[in-house]
């Protein structure tokens, strides 16, 4: 059996995939360890194949524990919180607990890549608090060594398809929104072929909000 852990599992996008893995049979083998400060709202999942961890993923002792003989971490979040906790945690445990793919939602806009009056939004919008962080924390990754994959989001949306085109780190963002169930999707593709988008950050959006200067839902 596989072993992939969740960190931010209670979010929607972090809920979207673990229904998927646990309903697909090409994810039959793969067990899932949960690490939530909010328990109770995921409770009804632990099973024999769902392990629940109470705790944060600022915890470095609760990130040691639940990697253990893992395969992948998904962290259903952006960590753009001072100091970069969660990544630092993870690139630590990743080097002491042997595991080696990392899979981590980040922001449109990270390395300046949004032009014209939608990248001065997205800058005014999300602001130097969380883009500082978040930057940060794609470095940390990058540097570590470890083979990771940054999913850079723009304005998400509650839209049914799943639906979206990609850009790498050297291009152009293209597009102002996106679905919540198409990063679900990306990130199910990656845990279902850990060697898609290896050691890449990329940029996800519906093509058809293109050329849009503002988000569209």
């Amino acid at each position: 059996m596989r072993k992939f852990v969740i960190l931010h599992p209670t979010g929607r996008i972090g809920r979207m995939v673990i229904d998927k893995v646990l309903a697909d049979d090409q994810f039959k083998d793969v067990n899932l360890t949960l690490v939530t400060d909010r328990p109770e709202l995921i409770q009804n999942l632990a099973s024999d194949r769902v392990e629940i961890i109470p705790g944060k993923a600022s915890d470095l002792a609760v990130i040691m524990e639940a990697t253990k003989d893992c395969d992948l971490v998904f962290l259903a979040k952006v960590d753009d919180k001072k100091f970069t906790r969660i990544t630092r945690n993870l690139v630590k445990a990743s080097k002491e607990n042997g595991f080696d793919r990392i899979v981590e939602l980040s922001l449109a806009g990270l390395y300046y890549e949004i032009v014209g009056e939608f990248g001065t939004w997205v800058d005014e919008w999300v602001g130097s608090g969380r883009f500082l962080p978040a930057r940060e924390a794609g470095h940390r990754l990058e540097e570590a060594g470890v083979n990771y994959t940054l999913i850079r989001m723009p304005a998400l949306t509650d839209w049914p398809d799943v639906k979206y085109s990609l850009t790498q780190r050297d291009q152009e963002f293209v597009g102002v929104s996106v679905s919540r169930v198409s990063v679900a999707d990306l990130v199910l593709k990656i845990m279902a072929d850990p060697n898609y988008l290896a050691y890449a950050s990329v940029g996800i959006a519906q093509p058809e909000t293109a050329g849009y200067e503002r988000p569209v839902y």
